[in-house]
Order: C-alpha cells, then sequence, then structure tokens
C-alpha cells in the first residue's frame, strides 16, 4: 500500500514538473510599433504575435491608437512577426534574436475582391469538427448578413425554432446557451430577444457541442450552443433599441435596447426589456377508464388566460489589468408579475351517462423576481499557450402564488381553496478552469467546481369544506427546504495528428443533499459519487469528415420533485412530489459525417437507467388522478438527423433538415407498468429569398409526423410562418413583420395508455400570430461581451 502511494506521489510530482516547466520564460525583449490602414487611419485591437512552427510564442493587440508593444521570450531565436485584423490581408516578416527590430510600423491592405471560385471554396470549408465541437464559421458559410443572430442560428443543421421562436436542437429545447464561451443565465423570452438583437454579421462562429466533454457540466442530453461573437474592432459607444408587436387572440408588445462601451482598457455593457402582453391555452383531457363492467370517461375542457408584465436590467464591467489580465463583474435583476386566470369545466361519464359536472375557476397572482452576479478573473500567457479562469456566481430567485381555486358541483356543493406560496432559492457556486498546451499538437485541461443550493418553500391551503377533500386537511400545510452540495473535478487532454484528432477526459461528482418537511416530519438525505468519462475522435479526409463521440450523463431531479408536497390540479388531480427520487444516467453517443460542410448527418442516442417517468395513478375508490415523477423507467433512444442546405440561385437560399427517433421503454412500478417501442420524425423546412432593395422574404414550414411512444402516441401536426424584412439606412434600421403559424396546427397531444387507463392530453396555445418588428442599431463598434453569470446547472432543476 505504501509502495502504491510513494508511486502515485511520484507521478503527482513529475506531471507538475512538466507543467510549471512547460510554463513560457519571463520575457526579455520587447518590440514596438503602430498599425495603420493605407489611408493613415489607425488600426485597433489588431492581434499582433510572433509564430514558431503552428505555435504561437508571443501575443498582444493594438491599443486605441493603433500602438502595440509585444513583449518576447529570453529564448527566442527566430520566428514569424504577423499582424492580422478582419478585412486585411495578413501581414508577416520573418526575424531572429540576431536582428532583432526595436520598432516595426505596419501597413495593411484591404482586402475587399474576393473572386467566385475563392467563395467557394471558402464556403467548403465552413464547417468543421474538432474534439467535442461542431464549429459554423459563419461567414465562410454566408449566413450571417443580412439576418439577425436569431434568424442566423436558425440556419445551423439540425436547428429550427418552435412555435415561440425558442431554440429546438434534435428536437429538444433543453439546451444550454454560451456566449463566447461563457454560460448564459438568460432563459425563455429573455434569451430568445437577447439573441434576436445580435446582428449575424457580429457572429464570429457558431460551435455545436451536441456529446459535451468531461469540461461541461455531467447534466442533460440536449447539448451546447457557444455563440462566438466577433473581437472588437473599433472604440467607442454601439448598441441597439427595438419594439415589436404581437397579436394572436391577444395583443402583447416588447421593448428593449442594448449599449456598449469599450476601448483598450474598459469594457461596458447594458441592456434591459420590457414585456406586456396577454396569452392562452386552449387544454383539453380526456381520460377513459375501462374494466370489464363499466366504461368512466373524465373529459376537461378549460382556459388558462395568463396577463403578465416583466422587465429586467443587467449591466456589466471588464477592465483589462494589463495584456496578460483580465477582470469582470455582471449583476442581473429581473421582476415578472402574472395574473392567471383559469376558467373550465368537467364532465364525468359512466357507460356515456353524464353523472357529474364540475366547473372550475382559478385565479392566482404570481410574482417573481431574480437577482445574479459574478466575479470573473483571466491570466493568459504571453504565448497564448495557458489559460488561468477563476469565478465566482451568485443568485437569488423568489416567487409567491396566491390566489384561489373553485371547483362547483352539480349538487350544489362546491369546494373553495385558498392558497399561499412562497418560495425562494439561493444559488452560489466558485470555479477554476486551467488550459496549457503542452505542444503544438497536444493540450491539457483540468478545473473543480463546487456548488451550494438552498431552497424555502411554504405552501398552505384553505378549504371551506374539508369533506370534499382527496386527503386529510392536516396535509394542506406543507414546509420544505433542500440543501445541496456538489463537488466536481475534471481533467481531459486533446491532440491532433495529421488527419486525426482525440479528446478523452474524466469528471468526478460528490453529490450530497438533505430535505427535510417539519411539518410532515419526514427527512431525506442522500449522497453520490460519479464518474463521467468522455471520448471522442475525429477523421479529416478532402472534404470529407467523420466524428465519434461517446460521454456519460446524468439528470438530476428538480428540487421540488423530492418534496413530500400536495398540490391540487383540478377535480380529478393531485399532483405530488417523491421524496424517493434518484439521480437518471445515461451512456450518450453520437457519429457524424459531414461532406463538403453542406451535407451533415448525425446518428445519435442513449441508453439510460432510472429514467424519470411523469406518473399517472388513477385511484379507482375514491374516482381522482395522483400525478408524480419516478424512477420507472430503464430504456434507449436512438435518432437520425440530415441537414441539407441548397441554393438553387445566389438569392434563394433552402435548407432542409430531418430528425427521426425510434425509443424503447419499460416501467415495473405499481399501476403504471408498460414495456414498449415508439418512433418518430419530423421534416423541417427554410426557404430565405433575397430581394433588390434591401428586402428579405422568408419561408418556414414543418410536419411533426404521427409518432409512437412506449406507452402512447402522438398525432401528426404541421404549420407554416411567412416574414419579411426591409433594412433601411444602411442597414442601421431593420423592419419586420409576417404571421407565424398561418395553419393554425401548431399544438401538443399526446395519448398515454397504460393498463386499462387511457389519457389523451391537447394542448393549444395562441396560433397564427402576427407580429411587426423594429430595430435600430447604432454606433460604429462590435459587440464584445463580458463574461456571464455561470449558473445554469443549478438553476436548471428550479
Amino acid at each position: 500500500m505504501l509502495y502504491k502511494i510513494n508511486t502515485t506521489m511520484k507521478k503527482l510530482l513529475l506531471i507538475t514538473i512538466i507543467l510549471f516547466t512547460s510554463l513560457p520564460a519571463l520575457a526579455q525583449y520587447t518590440i514596438k510599433g503602430v498599425v495603420k490602414e493605407q489611408n493613415g487611419d489607425v488600426v485597433s485591437f489588431a492581434s499582433v504575435y510572433i509564430i514558431i512552427t503552428d505555435t504561437i510564442i508571443a501575443y498582444t493587440e493594438t491599443d486605441d491608437n493603433g500602438s502595440y508593444t509585444l513583449s518576447i521570450p529570453a529564448n527566442f531565436t527566430s520566428g514569424t512577426f504577423t499582424v492580422n485584423y478582419f478585412g486585411y490581408a495578413t501581414y508577416t516578416q520573418e526575424i531572429s534574436n540576431t536582428n532583432l527590430p526595436g520598432e516595426i510600423n505596419v501597413t495593411l491592405e484591404s482586402q475587399q475582391k474576393q473572386l467566385d471560385e475563392v467563395v467557394i471554396n471558402v464556403r467548403q470549408k465552413a464547417m468543421t469538427m474538432k474534439g467535442d465541437k461542431t464549429i459554423l464559421n459563419v461567414e465562410a458559410a454566408g449566413i450571417g448578413n443580412g439576418n439577425n443572430g436569431l434568424e442566423t442560428i436558425r440556419l445551423v443543421p439540425d436547428m429550427r425554432l418552435d412555435k415561440d421562436e425558442n431554440l429546438v436542437y434534435r428536437g429538444s429545447t433543453d439546451l444550454q446557451i454560451m456566449i463566447n464561451g461563457k454560460k448564459s443565465l438568460l432563459t425563455g423570452d429573455a434569451l430568445r430577444e437577447y439573441i434576436r438583437s445580435l446582428k449575424g454579421s457580429d457572429i464570429e462562429s457558431i460551435e455545436i457541442i451536441a456529446q459535451p466533454s468531461a469540461r461541461y457540466e455531467a447534466a442533460g442530453t440536449a447539448g451546447i450552443i457557444n455563440i462566438v461573437l466577433k473581437k472588437s474592432r473599433k472604440a467607442g459607444l454601439s448598441g441597439s433599441i427595438n419594439t415589436a408587436t404581437y397579436y394572436g387572440e391577444y395583443f402583447k408588445s416588447q421593448q428593449g435596447g442594448r449599449l456598449f462601451y469599450n476601448d483598450s482598457l474598459w469594457t461596458v455593457t447594458a441592456n434591459g426589456s420590457y414585456y406586456n402582453g396577454e396569452s392562452v391555452n386552449h387544454r383539453h383531457i380526456k381520460q377513459t377508464i375501462a374494466d370489464e363492467a363499466s366504461e368512466r370517461i373524465i373529459d376537461q375542457y378549460n382556459t388558462w388566460l395568463p396577463v403578465t408584465k416583466s422587465g429586467g436590467f443587467n449591466v456589466a464591467v471588464e477592465r483589462k489589468l494589463d495584456q496578460n489580465q483580465v477582470i469582470s463583474t455582471e449583476w442581473q435583476y429581473y421582476n415578472e408579475n402574472n395574473i392567471e386566470t383559469t376558467n373550465g369545466y368537467t364532465d364525468e361519464f359512466l357507460n356515456d351517462i353524464l353523472q357529474d359536472r364540475v366547473n372550475l375557476s382559478q385565479r392566482f397572482n404570481a410574482p417573481k423576481s431574480r437577482v445574479a452576479g459574478n466575479l470573473f478573473y483571466n491570466f493568459t500567457s504571453d504565448s497564448l499557450t495557458t489559460r488561468l479562469d477563476l469565478q465566482a456566481n451568485f443568485a437569488r430567485y423568489s416567487s409567491e402564488r396566491n390566489g384561489f381555486q373553485r371547483n362547483d358541483y352539480d349538487g350544489g356543493d362546491y369546494l373553495n381553496l385558498d392558497g399561499e406560496n412562497k418560495t425562494a432559492y439561493t444559488i452560489a457556486n466558485v470555479q477554476t478552469d486551467f488550459n496549457h498546451k503542452l505542444t503544438s499538437n497536444i493540450n491539457l485541461e483540468a478545473g473543480a467546481k463546487y456548488a451550494y443550493v438552498k431552497m424555502d418553500y411554504y405552501n398552505r391551503y384553505e378549504a371551506n369544506d374539508t369533506a370534499l377533500l382527496f386527503i386529510p386537511d392536516s396535509l394542506l400545510v406543507n414546509d420544505f427546504k433542500y440543501d445541496e452540495k456538489l463537488a466536481s473535478a475534471y481533467a481531459q487532454a486533446s491532440a491532433a495528428f495529421g488527419r486525426w484528432n482525440v479528446q478523452a477526459g474524466l469528471r468526478a461528482e460528490y453529490y450530497r443533499f438533505t430535505a427535510a418537511s417539519t411539518l410532515n416530519a419526514q427527512v431525506n438525505k442522500g449522497e453520490y459519487t460519479n464518474l463521467f468519462p468522455s471520448f471522442s475522435l475525429g477523421y479529416k479526409h478532402e472534404n470529407n469528415q467523420y466524428q465519434f463521440s461517446y460521454s456519460r450523463r446524468i439528470g438530476r431531479p428538480d428540487y421540488l420533485s423530492l418534496n413530500p408536497y400536495y398540490q391540487y390540479i383540478d377535480a380529478y388531480t393531485l399532483q405530488t412530489g417523491n421524496p424517493a427520487l434518484r439521480p437518471q444516467y445515461y451512456h450518450s453517443f453520437q457519429l457524424n459525417y459531414i461532406y463538403k460542410s453542406m451535407l451533415n448527418l448525425g446518428l445519435y442516442g442513449y441508453l439510460y437507467k432510472d429514467g424519470f417517468t411523469q406518473v399517472i395513478d388513477y385511484q379507482r375508490d375514491q374516482n381522482y388522478n395522483i400525478t408524480y415523477s419516478a424512477n420507472a423507467a430503464n430504456g434507449s433512444r436512438f435518432g437520425f438527423s440530415a441537414s441539407i442546405p441548397y441554393q438553387p440561385v445566389k438569392w434563394w437560399t433552402v435548407q432542409l433538415s430531418l430528425d427521426a427517433f425510434l425509443s424503447s421503454e419499460k416501467s415495473e412500478i405499481e399501476n403504471f407498468v408498460y414495456n414498449g417501442t415508439g418512433f418518430g420524425y419530423d421534416i423541417n423546412v427554410y426557404q430565405g429569398v433575397e430581394l433588390k432593395g434591401e428586402w428579405k422574404i422568408t419561408v418556414n414550414g414543418f410536419y411533426n409526423g404521427c409518432s409512437t411512444t412506449p406507452n402512447g402516441f402522438s398525432k401528426a401536426t404541421y404549420d407554416v410562418s411567412l416574414s419579411g424584412k426591409k433594412s433601411l439606412l444602411d442597414k442601421k434600421l431593420v423592419i419586420a413583420a409576417g404571421c407565424s403559424n398561418i395553419l393554425r396546427k401548431s399544438l401538443y397531444n399526446h395519448t398515454t395508455q397504460v393498463n386499462n387507463v387511457s389519457t389523451d392530453w391537447t394542448n393549444r396555445w395562441e396560433t397564427r400570430r402576427f407580429f411587426v418588428q423594429v430595430t435600430y442599431y447604432f454606433g460604429s463598434g462590435k459587440n464584445k461581451e463580458v463574461k456571464s453569470t455561470s449558473l445554469d446547472e443549478e438553476t436548471s432543476r428550479m
């Protein structure tokens, strides 16, 4: 045992020595100079560096006056002095320590003319696969100009927009969105409008990480989309303001604005938004309970009408301490108030004879607020071979839901429930990430994270007639406190050898929680230690690219799911928590193929154990449903995706996407037993037409075929959306208008069949929604994003 410990310590010491001896030596030489355009104007933020056989050994950028000072390691012998700036020819000059100049002034030549065959060649190299990423160069692909950020990302292979213009990747909306490699705290409408406010031409590349490696959080299976913005080129103030009006069945409006200031030392960003609108959801649930002697039908219709007012503001400041160090901070505030009204009725039939009608009315006031912030520090060595990130994040969320629910029965009885609900979350984490390029072909990454989550929950009902309750009145009051601590660390290495590239990593996590309800005298504790390996292998030959990747993933329960609470949904449905809920685990993989950056094919899938299933448990004796989450399912899901962009003529762009899946699942939970397979597919078609006079017409259509699941099926849905856009004032003013879901066939419909209970559920939101959007861009500087608050994994389970 002692021998093993000594051997391990020697290995760790050797690795440490290698890491530290690999760091660049202290610089002793400097080169100064000024970079200008041919007309004499200075060039700010140009990249100035020295490269030796594909490895950068010294790097800097020009300041607001076009000046630079480049520090060179003492062991420098010879290399290529390089100046690079987007839109200009790269300047190179061979230098050595025997005739090292103290000053090099550079004049960059503009690249205005591009031959057609060069453009075609660039577009064929627009998409590359490396490690766990598929990288789409927006400019090379020709999809940024004339589009906003949302329209640009819509053209990423396997990506589409749902009825509310939220991003959907391979059929899932459970995406992590990152900006310049940093997680975004924004979700839903706020995230969509943020992306829309970007110019497509300001996006340098879009990285699709469908199979996240050990470097990233182990939770989730949908993947990560990283939006890489172009680096700031000019100092100054810039931004945008926007307003939009929508009408489906009700009016709604949204306004927002964004400001950016940056120079050689400071970057300051601020944005705000306000939303005011009404919406609607028409819901129909038909449940059929059949046995040998009878058939009971519970047929429910209701209409949910939320009125929402929300506003948010955030500000971020970044300061460049010196050539190697950057610090930043960002703070966000968001407030929302919903007034939710629900009206409807439920008919109960026995052998087609009406037994009872229950009228439902609800009204709740549901305010929410959020405060979040972070501190961030970055060190990058002169040679760009070593990078260290340190960050601390904090957030405080609070929500309430106060109001009443009333059920009126045929006989004159009624049940009135006055409800009070308060929920608060406190989330904090600290994280460090280290990256070191050992050689020009080998890269090493390592990092660690510690996260803390605290939730306080209180819910109380007061009933006018306890005899009509499903549960004892002692359970009408519930308190719940949840504390979670999560520590994780990872190490990962990647290498490239000719046509091959490989990446392998391992993430270790220790997870501990305590969930307690004092009033119900229940305490639930748990702790887990898990290892999450990841691996990817890539190969490239001429116009063909191949990539295989694997990772182990985890899905953690929502915080509230562990609470033994009871919530009345309607006269026949009671929702409850499950303190016994455990994490679910996945073995996830994908195989991708790209031909000429155009044809994109993928095989993907995962095997899972203890999968979460929403159980509908019908109580025959009391004639109502209990619904809750349970670790009921073991199974698999395999999919095939294809994306084919096509440009018949220069002004007409077409993209066809197909996604199909085959699933199997087995549940042995009491009263919810099933074992089956399922199949489904969807087809999406995008068409963009650019006309003279800065006009653009866009047509989107989708068809989700009739699909089956292991315990049910869904009917086919389809729809078409049309929009037009006009750019004015040298593309500073953009006016867009259109109509989404014109055919009014976009809805959710699913039927679950377990044992002898069939539940058909239909949700129809506002469709055929008309809109007008106006955006004005001002200033000359380009966007540079400050490090965003990184709490994505923790907030996903709220």
